[in-house]
């Protein structure tokens, strides 16, 4: 297809136009890609437009032979410029990935593989999360397409940045570039003695419920909250939710079915334990409570193989529900009446560390209350005197 040209958008207020000549060279020319009207543009045209950006790039740089290699592939002679039709997406996509400087695996999953990356002209520390295309679902999975959708939506302190998606032509996978935190909370429990301290927990658990609350105000629910979800950027205390891979849109005050398999099983809401279909986002506040007594404890709260297994367990501490707690119970699929009666213990002896604090422990019980209705919210749980004077 050849022929094209760019429309620049005005900048708007104080907003810097990433097409603007003091940004770096190769974000600039990535912005003018980005706004060809065309997959493909003819030499003289190439010439005019994209030739004069490339001779910006940075070709005295040490890596230059990289730089120059990746360009002779689509038509570029160093005196002669573009000397066939440029391929602007295949372009484009090469540059996206040249731009940053790959520096090792950080963690794999059934998603993919992560890496940590540096941005070439800024020196800006980040993840690069890669996801394969999904042969079963003919392109990108549900989760990543909810992830990236999450994520763009999504724009608060206390949430992971998407700063870039790059997608090749013809490849066979997407890459994700995120805002690069040290740890997730799992590490950072197990390898910084200060992440025991109670005033530190106040502010990680804060940071979470904010995050949690954006998200909720702007109908999504996390779905899989877990200290390895959680990301901390140790020297700042800093706390952004991540993987929202599961996250999904709601109805307030809708009665729309949703799937129960969601949220890794230690984090798992008991009404997902008991098969509701009808929740809401009141499983995410039951999460950030089982993460609140994780920290203080040391140790999960509620650990097992299977879901009855876990669902006894949080009997066995919390006291077997039944309507007066939870008016819903009896509606619920796998609810059972033969279910073993267990009384509650007292919340000081779950987590004896907020034993002398009343306030910390009415804030875990609030989180972690059967019936979701009754639970606390994360606009409420952010008034909680929990937290009063606690500085992030």
């Amino acid at each position: 297809m050849a022929g094209g040209h760019m429309h620049a958008p005005a900048a708007n207020g104080n907003i810097l136009n990433p097409g603007a000549t003091q940004y770096p060279p190769i974000t600039h020319l990535l912005w003018h890609l980005s706004h060809f009207k065309a997959l493909a543009a003819e030499r003289e045209l190439a010439n005019v437009a994209i030739a004069p950006l490339v001779r910006q790039l940075p070709f005295d740089q040490a890596s230059n032979g990289e730089l120059v290699s990746l360009l002779e592939k689509f038509g570029w002679h160093p005196i002669h410029d573009f000397t066939t039709t440029l391929d602007l997406a295949g372009l484009k996509g090469a540059l996206q990935k040249y731009k940053y400087i790959k520096m090792g695996p950080l963690g794999s999953g059934s998603y993919g593989v992560v890496y940590k990356a540096q941005n070439r002209e800024t020196q800006e520390l980040l993840a690069i999360k890669r996801v394969r295309f999904s042969i079963a679902e003919h392109g990108l999975s549900d989760s990543t397409i909810r992830e990236i959708s999450t994520l763009r939506e999504l724009r608060h302190d206390n949430i992971v940045k998407l700063k870039d998606i790059i997608a090749t032509a013809n490849g066979q996978h997407v890459h994700l570039v995120l805002e690069f935190l040290d740890c997730d909370l799992r590490q950072y429990l197990d390898t910084h003695p200060e992440a025991s301290e109670i005033g530190r927990i106040k502010s990680v658990v804060l940071q979470i419920l904010r995050g949690i609350r954006h998200a909720h105000m702007n109908s999504i629910m996390h779905r899989d909250l877990k200290p390895q979800n959680v990301l901390i950027g140790v020297a700042k205390g800093q706390v952004k939710l991540t993987d929202f891979g599961l996250a999904r849109c709601f109805l307030p005050n809708s009665d729309r079915a949703y799937t129960e398999r969601v949220v890794t099983l230690y984090y798992r809401a008991p009404e997902l334990l008991l098969g509701s279909p009808c929740y809401t986002s009141a499983v995410d506040l039951w999460s950030v409570g089982c993460i609140m007594a994780e920290m203080i404890n040391f140790e999960p709260l509620f650990k097992a193989d299977t879901e009855i297994g876990l669902l006894f367990r949080i009997f066995e501490k919390l006291g077997t529900p039944n309507l007066e707690v939870w008016k819903d119970l009896r509606g619920l699929t796998h609810f059972s009446d033969d279910f073993p009666n267990f009384p509650p213990k007292p919340m000081r002896q779950l987590v004896p560390r907020l034993a002398g604090d009343p306030a910390g422990l009415d804030l875990l019980s609030r989180l972690l209350t059967y019936d979701p209705s009754r639970r606390i919210t994360a606009r409420q749980a952010l008034e909680h005197p929990w937290f009063q004077g606690v500085v992030v």
